[in-house]
């Protein structure tokens, strides 16, 4: 598979003592020990890392080697940039060094805010920051394409300490996530996609540990020059070696694809993800103080309401207290205790657990409360649900402002999600609950400015109507019909008027309403990889009831059914699966096989004959028959239980069996998903740029703020509401034209996010 390739251990020993040394003097620093021989463990590390660059990198602390390195640059095609910082906040903290390196020279370190660690004092041994400013502003205005690693970051750091804007052309980062969007948690960092695709024995995850708890710009310059011109080389190496694959002329189709994504989507994206981040949306702090004390209240009262419960039961409690004098319940029992609320529920009033939820003994998760439905489970969600609300947004939030602009600036990362979707930190702007209008209500526009909310009417099931190239339901679409109407109207035998939830006179239409709400859980269960079950279970119907309306979807749609079968055997095929604009989702998992047989030992296979060379090769295949025989057992099986019990019987017998059912149930329902929900990011990555590049609209003064899932989020002055909200709506239309079917955008007006419509 691209991007794939084995890992090596590295030689460099001497490097994992140093670091060990260095964690133990860390410590020691932390209660007074020495820094400077930190610093002399991290000196010496580097010189063990990187000494043999001494002659190769270059220190650029005079504006004549500055001023000379500059002009060969400028003639350059590409030129590599990366910074290293006092933090990760660009609109706080400040850089301290730029790595350069440009086609025709070697790499560069640009030292700019080093000091002395034991007076403070800024080194004289590089050059004054206006001095740099003056020669990036030659880069600001060159044409020479930009390579970064999170370009975004860069960018910013330059923006705000520089003042310099440079056009990212190539982000190494985006380019890795774009070509293997499954490389996995903490593999997707520079040094770690290096060593895997450009130099198996390159080592420095552990040499990066030195610098914990230590500030880049304590390190010195000698030391500091080969870490950060090192970090430009490498990005450039990484480069280079994906170029070769993201490529709009490639000869490979699904590679021309994954290029129009970097080049013409996240690429792009990247400059409105940093306006984004760096304009923020204000945050009403006051309310949020008062939001705190009404919700700290109602989490007292929750706490009463629970303790006035459990007393019900005072006579178990004190039995089960005596019987067992080194119980460990507090008095009161603790409502935030798993442990007390486990022996409280199971063991001291005895409830049995769910039958039909997978869960451990005596587990007090949330599917196990809600499955037995007691008043004191009740409680115990509610209480679980405030306390929630309060730590993670309305206590937390206000801490989040930026103490400069009022507002929250979180962190945006647009291939967060491996679908292609965002993922926000520091906070999670992506995930505050729509469910509590309180808390978006937080978050407000500056005085005659507004908030201008708009987000796609059924994006997903068009999207799906696109894909599945179903004539009805493309027709439903171009009739501006309501889909789950239509679909309804067929599923049920009725007419269309009789599956909306409104009649033609404004009325409620109950029967109309609900039969609309199970075929919209149908098909938004469809694009969710839903089973017919966990539908049946959304909609509190039976599965048999829910299969019988879904069956009848699926011959009366007969392209939605081709496309589930068609994303499916794509899957199996070529191990992924691929968005409208050429996206890819990686889903290896349907390649493998249900079950894999093998022996325990030559010696199990009845068949095998020692004196028999010609065969010895197939000896450990277990023949067709067993094979057979124990399939059909196991696919007879709808119990975990009972497979393991039929496994561990053939495994007496001397068979070992794999069972990858769960696997591939799991990748089967990630298959059509994955293409609508990674082609909806598309979209909406799409129409974010088209809207944050629009001329007009920055003239109307409007301002992107934010993206959740399928809507975007900006202000613009009260006065030009009108006209931004016709244009806002009309660049998102447009980001979907590509599509066989209409799109419609609703947008919002308000001044509070869900606040009242003005």
């Amino acid at each position: 598979m691209l991007f794939d390739l084995p890992k090596q251990r590295s030689n460099k020993n001497n490097d994992k003592l140093l670091i060990q040394k260095s964690k133990k003097r860390a410590a020691s620093n932390k209660t007074g020990g020495n820094i400077i021989d930190r610093i002399a463990l991290i000196k010496s590390a580097v010189d063990n890392h990187l000494g043999e660059f001494k002659n190769k990198y270059l220190i650029l602390n005079e504006e004549i080697l500055l001023k000379e390195y500059i002009e060969i640059a400028l003639k350059a095609d590409n030129i590599t940039i990366d910074l290293e910082t006092t933090g990760l906040n660009p609109m706080l903290d400040k850089i301290v060094g730029v790595g350069i390196y440009s086609d025709n020279q070697t790499p560069a370190y640009i030292p700019v805010l080093h000091k002395d660690i034991m007076t403070g004092i800024i080194s004289n041994q590089q050059l004054n920051k206006d001095i740099i400013i003056k020669y990036f502003k030659k880069l600001e205005e060159s044409k020479a394409k930009f390579i970064f690693f999170n370009a975004k970051f860069d960018i910013r750091f330059l923006r705000h300490d520089f003042n310099i804007y440079l056009e990212p052309y190539w982000d190494c980062y985006i380019a890795a996530r774009i070509l293997n969007e499954i490389e996995g948690d903490g593999n997707n960092d520079l040094k770690s996609l290096y060593k895997k695709y450009c130099n198996p024995d390159f080592d420095a995850l552990s040499f990066n540990s030195l610098f914990k708890d230590m500030s880049f710009a304590n390190i010195p310059i000698d030391t500091a020059y080969l870490y950060g011109a090192n970090d430009v080389d490498i990005t450039k190496q990484l480069f280079n070696f994906q170029k070769e694959y993201l490529n709009l002329n490639h000869e490979r189709e699904d590679l021309r694809g994954l290029a129009n994504i970097f080049f013409n989507i996240e690429m792009p994206l990247i400059n409105i993800v940093a306006d984004m981040e760096d304009t923020g949306i204000k945050f009403d702090v006051e309310s949020a103080e008062n939001l705190l004390i009404d919700y700290s209240k109602k989490l007292t009262e929750i706490e009463d309401r629970f303790i006035k419960e459990y007393s019900k039961f005072k006579n178990k409690i004190d039995a089960y207290i005596l019987k067992y004098p080194n119980h460990k319940l507090s008095d009161p029992i603790s409502i935030t205790s798993p442990m007390q609320i486990s022996v409280l529920l199971f063991d001291i009033l005895g409830l049995d657990m769910p039958k039909n939820v997978k869960a451990k003994k005596g587990s007090t998760g949330e599917e196990v409360l809600k499955a037995i439905n007691k008043p004191i489970t009740k409680i115990i969600l509610e209480h679980r649900e405030i306390s929630k609300l309060i730590n993670t947004y309305i206590a937390k939030l206000p801490k989040e402002v930026n103490d400069l602009t009022g507002r929250i600036h979180g962190s945006f990362n647009q291939v967060g999600a491996d679908t292609g979707r965002f993922s926000s930190t520091n906070p999670n702007l992506q995930n505050i609950p729509s469910h509590n209008k309180e808390i978006r209500k937080l978050f407000i526009t500056e005085k005659d400015y507004v908030l201008l909310a708009s987000d796609y009417s059924q994006q997903e099931p068009r999207l799906t109507a696109h894909m599945s190239k179903d004539k009805k339901m493309i027709q439903a679409y171009i009739d501006d019909k309501d889909l789950y109407a239509s679909v309804g109207s067929i599923a049920f035998n009725v007419p269309y008027e009789e599956c909306l939830e409104y009649r033609k006179d404004g009325t409620v239409n109950e029967q109309g309403a609900k039969r609309r709400s199970r075929i919209k859980a149908i098909v938004l269960g469809v694009c969710y990889g839903k089973s017919v079950p966990a539908i049946a279970k959304d909609l509190n119907i039976s599965t048999k009831e829910a299969q019988k309306i879904y069956d009848k979807i699926m011959k009366e749609f007969p392209g939605l059914k081709q496309f589930m079968q068609e994303s499916e055997q794509m899957a199996i095929d070529l191990g992924y699966v691929t968005t409208v604009w050429g996206r890819k989702r990686r889903l290896p998992k349907m390649q493998l096989e249900k079950y894999i047989f093998s022996y325990n030992g030559i010696s199990s296979n009845p068949n095998f004959d020692p004196l028999d060379f010609d065969s010895f090769e197939d000896a450990d295949e277990v023949s067709d028959d067993i094979i057979t025989k124990y399939t059909r057992l196991l696919d007879n099986c709808w119990s975990f239980n009972k497979k393991r019990l039929i496994i561990e019987q053939a495994e007496k017998e001397g068979i070992n069996i794999i069972d990858n059912s769960g696997y591939l149930a799991e990748a089967s329902r990630q298959c059509v998903n994955s293409r609508i929900q990674g082609s909806a990011a598309d979209q909406t990555k799409k129409a974010m740029i088209l809207v944050g590049k629009d001329k007009r609209l920055k003239e109307l003064g409007f301002k992107l703020l934010l993206t959740v899932h399928d809507e975007l989020i900006g202000e613009c002055p009260e006065k030009n509401a009108k006209e931004v909200s016709k244009r806002f709506a009309g660049l998102m239309v447009k980001a979907a034209e590509e599509l066989k079917v209409p799109s419609k955008c609703d947008v919002i007006i308000t001044k509070q996010w869900y606040g009242e419509p003005l």
